[in-house]
């Protein structure tokens, strides 16, 4: 369903790669305290694969690390460089970077985009140092929204589509070409292959961010209801997986 949008490379990219936050909400600063009680980011190295504009990038020089960020859009990259020098274009599945460079690698919402997944962990671990930590956010398939949109009739349609990730796989991937979804067993089916030690592993609710700035104490009430929800087993049918992952 999406041959019609990939005939406009530009337009389809733009879909298909995804359009990280361009500013800093609680959401986000959520998922970072969440990181920050398992690992320690000061003095450490960090790369940013799908960095963006540099969101993140910006959060982990506050905490006193020397950060590096890769994409492949080359216009967010230049949004990037206006702040930090150590960004470049770069696919996820071909660092360029030398083996046990990294002491932190971060991969947030970004395996769903790539075109080869499998190989963007792979060498998420190649270029991590042994004993440092990847982190992983990626999308859950148990949770009922598509939250990338989905194809239908040759056109994109944009927003939250309610129940869709739960279709058959054949009608689900055929809605969705440009974006992946994943069962927790899914997720570790892709790191079979490096050699690793689990540190944390969870899902994370939205952050309910626009809610909240438009009902304010609706809003407040369901962010601290899913936040109590997290703390519960019932979290692994959150909107992401989370995973904090050490090189051995």
């Amino acid at each position: 369903m999406a041959e019609n949008w990939q005939k406009s490379a530009k337009s389809y990219r733009g879909v298909k790669y995804g359009s990280p936050s361009l500013e800093w909400t609680s959401g986000l600063d959520h998922r970072l305290n969440l990181v920050k009680k398992r690992v320690d980011f000061k003095g450490k190295k960090v790369l940013d694969i799908g960095c963006g504009v540099g969101m993140f990038l910006r959060q982990f020089k506050g905490l006193d690390a020397e950060v590096y960020g890769v994409d492949v859009d080359e216009e967010k990259i230049k949004i990037a460089h206006e702040r930090f020098k150590n960004v470049q274009v770069a696919p996820a599945e071909n660092l360029p970077f030398r083996r046990d460079t990294f002491d932190i690698v971060w991969l947030h919402e970004v395996i769903e985009h790539v075109e080869d997944d499998e190989k963007t962990i792979s060498e998420a671990f190649r270029v991590l140092k042994p004993g440092g930590k990847v982190v992983i956010f990626a999308p859950n398939k148990l949770w009922p929204f598509e939250t990338h949109g989905v194809f239908w009739a040759d056109k994109y349609r944009f927003g939250n589509i309610p129940l869709v990730t739960y279709f058959p796989k054949a009608i689900y991937e055929q809605m969705t070409p440009h974006v992946r979804n994943y069962y927790r067993k899914d997720i570790f089916n892709l790191i079979k292959g490096v050699s690793y030690r689990k540190v944390h592993y969870q899902g994370v609710f939205p952050g309910f961010d626009k809610l909240a700035s438009k009902i304010p104490i609706f809003g407040w009430l369901i962010q601290k209801f899913f936040r109590i929800l997290e703390k519960t087993y019932l979290n692994r049918l959150g909107l992401s997986h989370f995973l904090v992952l050490e090189k051995v």
